[in-house]
C-alpha cells in the first residue's frame, strides 16, 4: 500500500495555463448583456414589447365595437310643407372605451331650410367626447318644403375615435321623411314635349289649403334660361318678369298665373320650370311651397338661327352708333316638303335707328310695329322648302348713339331680336293647324367713356386764378389752368383712370380743384405724370347728370429758343375704365394743347406766341 501512494510534485505553470484557458462563467442578469449574449437579449426584449403591444391593441379592439354604437333620428309623423319641425338625433356609446374627437354630421337634401330661410345641404358638430357607457342626443330645428307625398332621407354620421386606438371610424343612420300635408299647394300644368323654338304656355295654380287666412306671400318662377317668356298674366311686380305678392290669401282660395314664351333647346334637353311659395316673417321671405315642371325637347321640323356677320356671337359686345350685319338662316328639318313658309324679325324700338335699317332689296318694314317681313314671293326657298334644304334673309341697321337715357333706370341697354318662321300649310303627319318656330337673339351694349382736355388762361370757374405775362414771356411764369372731363353713357363703370404727361419746361404748380367723391389725383415729378383715379362711374354721366371734372394748375416759363412759337402745355390725354354690364376695357384719348388754348374765348391767338 505504501508502493501505491506517491507523493508528485505539482507544476505551477501549468496550474497558471489552466486558468488562462478557461475564463470563468458569470452567473445572472449582467450576463445577459455580454458581448456573446447581447444580440440574443434585445432580440428577446423586442419580441416581448410587441407582444405587450399587440396584447394592448387587442385587449383596446376587444373593449370597442362599432356595433356596440347606437345613432337614429327621430321626426314627428305628421309634416307639413313649410312647417318648422324638431329633428332629434341620439347616440349610445356601449363599448368599455371613450370615444374622443367626435363629430355629428347631417346631410340633407334639397328642400331642406333653417329657421332663417337657409337652404341646407350639411350642418355638423362637434360632441368632443362621449364617455363609455354614456351617451346623448342633438337637437335640429328645421323647415321641409315640397309637394305632398314627396319623401326626403336625411342621412346622420357619427365621427368618433375610440380611446387608445389610432383609427377613426364612423357610425351611419338615415330616415326617410314624407310631406303628408301643405299649408299651400302648388300645381304646374304645361308640355310634356316641346319643339325647340316652340311657343309654349304653363298654368301655375296655387292654393290656400288651410282654413286660415296667410298674409304675406311672395310667388317666385325660376325660368330655365332658354325660356324666353313672351307674355305673363297677372303681370309680376315692377321691373321684374317672375316675381308675385300677395297681401292675402283668404282660406280655400285658388288663384293662377298664365306663362307664355319660346321654349328653345338642343333635342333630348330637359327643361325645368320651379315655382316657389314664401311668406314673410320675422322681416324675411320663408319658404312654404315648391315644386317643378319638366319638358322635354323634342325633334323640332324647322330649325332656325340667328347670328351677327364678323362679330363673336358667343361673347357678343357692341357699341354705340354701330352697323349690325344679321343673318337669319332656317332649314326643313323633316322629309316632307313644306310650302309657304312666312319668315318675321321683331326689333326692339329703343336701341336701333330705324331709319337706317336695310332689308337688302327683299321684305318689307313696318316701323309702327317694328317688323321686317319676309315670304315666298320675294325669298324662293320661303315658297317651297325641301327636305333637309336651307335658305337665309340678311338685313342691317344701325344702333342709336348714344343710346336713349331719359331717367336713372335707363342703363344696361341690349340689343334684342326675335325670329319667327311659320307655315299654315302643315303636313298632315304634324296633326297641328300650324307649324312656327321662333328664337330670340341678344348681344349687350357697350358705355361710351370719353375725355375732353380744356385749357384756360382766363378761368371760368369762380376762386381760381392764373397770373403771369399773356402772350408767354422769356424767363416770366404764366400759369394756366387744365380741365378734365369725362362722359360716360348707358352702362356704369369702375377703376376709371385719366393720365397725361406734362412736357419739359412745363410745372406742376400743386393746386388743383377735384370734387368727385372717391377720387384722388397725383402727380410724378420724375416722370412728369398727372393721374386722376376714380373708383366708379354712373351711367348717365355728362348725358342726364353732370359731367365728373377736375381743375389743375400748371404753369410755363419760356426760354430765349422758344419765341415765336407755341409750346404744348400738356400732351395726349388718355382714360380707361371697365364696363360692369359688358365686362369690356373702354379706352379714350383727347389730344395735346399748346398756348393757343381754342378753349378760352378772351385769351386771343396773338397772344399765344412767346415773346422776348
Amino acid at each position: 500500500m505504501e508502493e501505491n501512494f506517491k507523493i508528485k510534485e505539482i507544476d505551477q505553470q501549468s496550474i497558471y495555463q489552466q486558468q488562462t484557458q478557461q475564463p470563468k462563467k458569470r452567473r445572472g442578469l449582467i450576463s445577459l448583456f455580454n458581448r456573446k449574449n447581447l444580440p440574443k437579449t434585445i432580440t428577446a426584449i423586442i419580441i416581448i414589447l410587441l407582444l405587450i403591444a399587440v396584447g394592448a391593441i387587442i385587449r383596446g379592439r376587444l373593449s370597442f365595437s362599432r356595433a356596440n354604437i347606437d345613432l337614429n333620428i327621430g321626426a314627428p309623423q305628421d309634416i307639413a310643407s313649410g312647417k318648422e319641425i324638431f329633428l332629434t338625433i341620439k347616440y349610445q356609446n356601449n363599448n368599455r372605451v371613450n370615444l374622443n374627437d367626435v363629430y355629428l354630421v347631417l346631410d340633407f337634401p334639397s328642400g331642406i331650410f333653417s329657421i332663417e330661410g337657409k337652404e341646407l345641404h350639411r350642418e355638423q358638430r362637434s360632441l368632443k367626447t362621449i364617455n363609455r357607457k354614456s351617451g346623448g342626443q342633438e337637437e335640429f330645428n328645421v323647415r321641409i318644403v315640397g309637394e305632398k307625398g314627396e319623401a326626403k332621407t336625411i342621412t346622420a354620421t357619427l365621427d368618433y375615435q375610440p380611446k387608445n386606438i389610432n383609427s377613426r371610424f364612423e357610425n351611419t343612420a338615415a330616415n326617410r321623411l314624407e310631406i303628408n300635408s301643405v299649408l299651400i299647394s302648388i300645381k304646374i300644368d304645361g308640355p310634356d314635349n316641346a319643339m325647340a323654338g316652340q311657343e309654349v304656355s304653363y298654368l301655375v295654380e296655387y292654393e290656400n289649403k288651410t282654413n286660415k287666412d296667410i298674409s304675406d306671400l311672395k310667388i317666385e318662377a325660376e325660368y330655365n334660361k332658354d325660356f324666353k317668356v313672351k307674355d305673363i298674366n297677372p303681370q309680376p311686380i315692377k321691373d321684374t318678369n317672375n316675381v308675385w305678392q300677395l297681401d292675402n290669401l283668404k282660406a280655400g282660395e285658388k288663384r293662377s298665373i298664365n306663362l307664355v314664351g319660346n321654349l328653345e333647346g338642343q333635342e333630348g334637353e330637359d327643361k325645368v320650370l320651379k315655382v316657389t311659395v314664401s311668406k314673410l316673417e320675422n322681416e324675411a321671405y320663408l319658404q312654404y311651397s315648391r315644386s317643378e315642371y319638366h319638358s322635354k325637347i323634342a325633334q323640332s321640323p324647322l330649325l332656325l338661327n340667328i347670328g351677327l356677320e364678323e362679330i363673336n356671337n358667343e361673347e357678343c359686345n357692341l357699341n354705340p352708333g354701330q352697323v349690325l350685319n344679321y343673318k337669319i338662316e332656317f332649314k326643313n328639318n323633316t322629309d316632307v316638303a313644306l310650302r309657304e313658309l312666312i319668315l318675321k324679325v321683331y326689333l326692339e324700338d329703343s336701341v336701333f335707328d330705324f331709319r337706317k335699317i336695310n332689308l337688302m332689296g327683299a321684305g318689307f318694314f313696318d316701323s309702327r310695329e317694328n317688323i321686317a317681313t319676309w315670304a315666298g314671293g320675294e325669298i324662293p326657298a320661303l315658297n317651297l322648302l325641301e327636305p333637309n334644304q336651307s335658305g337665309s334673309v340678311n338685313f342691317s341697321v344701325e344702333l342709336k348713339r348714344p343710346m336713349p337715357m331719359t331717367g336713372y333706370n335707363d342703363k344696361n341697354f341690349q340689343a334684342i331680336i326675335s325670329a319667327e318662321i311659320g307655315t299654315l300649310t302643315v303636313p298632315a303627319k304634324f296633326a297641328v293647324p300650324e307649324l312656327k318656330i321662333a328664337k330670340e337673339f341678344s348681344c349687350k351694349i357697350n358705355s361710351e367713356l370719353s375725355i375732353e382736355t380744356k385749357v384756360y388762361y382766363n378761368e371760368p370757374a369762380s376762386g381760381i386764378f392764373n397770373t403771369g405775362p399773356l402772350p408767354p414771356k422769356v424767363d416770366s411764369l404764366t400759369t394756366y389752368t387744365i380741365h378734365w372731363q369725362i362722359k360716360n353713357g348707358s352702362n356704369d363703370l369702375e377703376n376709371v383712370k385719366i393720365n397725361a404727361v406734362l412736357p419739359q419746361g412745363i410745372s406742376w404748380s400743386n393746386y388743383y380743384v377735384n370734387r368727385v367723391l372717391n377720387s384722388q389725383v397725383y402727380y410724378n415729378e420724375r416722370t412728369k405724370e398727372v393721374g386722376w383715379e376714380i373708383q366708379k362711374v354712373p351711367a348717365g354721366i355728362g348725358y342726364i347728370l353732370p359731367v365728373y371734372e377736375i381743375i389743375f394748375q400748371i404753369g410755363i416759363t419760356p426760354s430765349i429758343n422758344q419765341v415765336g412759337s407755341t409750346p404744348t402745355l400738356i400732351n395726349r390725354s388718355y382714360v380707361e375704365g371697365k364696363d360692369i354690364f359688358t365686362n369690356t376695357i373702354l379706352t379714350d384719348s383727347a389730344g395735346e394743347i399748346d398756348t393757343s388754348i381754342p378753349d378760352d374765348p378772351q385769351a386771343a391767338y396773338i397772344k399765344s406766341r412767346v415773346v422776348e
